[in-house]
């Protein structure tokens, strides 16, 4: 049995990522960077500045990824957001709780968006991990390796769930076992 959960954020426990998505795309076209969405979705799980970059690099344009960043969570503060959590998943973390299995959540989303819909959902990981904790982003391992160590776990002793193509090579370089989730509704 495994000794620690490791959850994903958005689009794991909420469903936040349409939101997110319509941020970046203003603050990247503020600063003249298109965005293509399937690609953002794919790379759910890098940090927010890696995901500026990375866009701003394919368009050949310059930009100040802390400023663009920074704006971006302007604009998701003005829009006060409606998190909808992801009942069968929430439900899961409560079980895995209850029966005394160590809870964290790891996500590449900020301290500052996340912390509300943790409270807001009664989550109360033993352990949280967000983009300000760690200096790469998925699919580097440093979230889910920082999660092991904060719940006191080794990384063989945990299950990621994920629903990102760059969230399961994160588990996977972590060492971790992963459980791949697809929110179909």
């Amino acid at each position: 049995m495994s000794a620690a959960w490791i959850f994903d954020f958005d689009g794991v426990l909420v469903n936040t990522m349409e939101t997110h998505y319509a941020c970046y795309s203003q603050a990247l076209a503020e600063a003249g960077v298109p965005i293509d969405k399937a690609q953002f979705f794919s790379q759910a799980g890098m940090t927010g500045r890696e995901q500026i970059s990375w866009f701003a690099r394919k368009a050949g344009i310059s930009v100040d990824a802390d400023a663009v960043y920074r704006r971006k969570g302007e604009i998701f503060r003005e829009r006060k957001p409606e998190a909808r959590k992801i009942d069968c998943m929430v439900e899961l973390l409560h079980l895995l709780r209850s029966a005394g299995h160590r809870i964290a959540i790891a996500t590449g989303s900020s301290r500052p968006s996340v912390q509300p819909v943790i409270d807001q959902f009664d989550l109360a990981p033993g352990a949280l991990v967000t983009s300000e904790d760690v200096r790469r982003g998925k699919p580097h391992p440093d979230l889910f390796l920082l999660a092991a160590e904060r719940l006191g776990v080794t990384p063989e002793q945990c299950v990621v769930v994920e629903d990102s193509d760059v969230g399961i090579e994160c588990a996977k370089r972590a060492g971790m076992r992963a459980l791949r989730f697809f929110d179909l509704a």
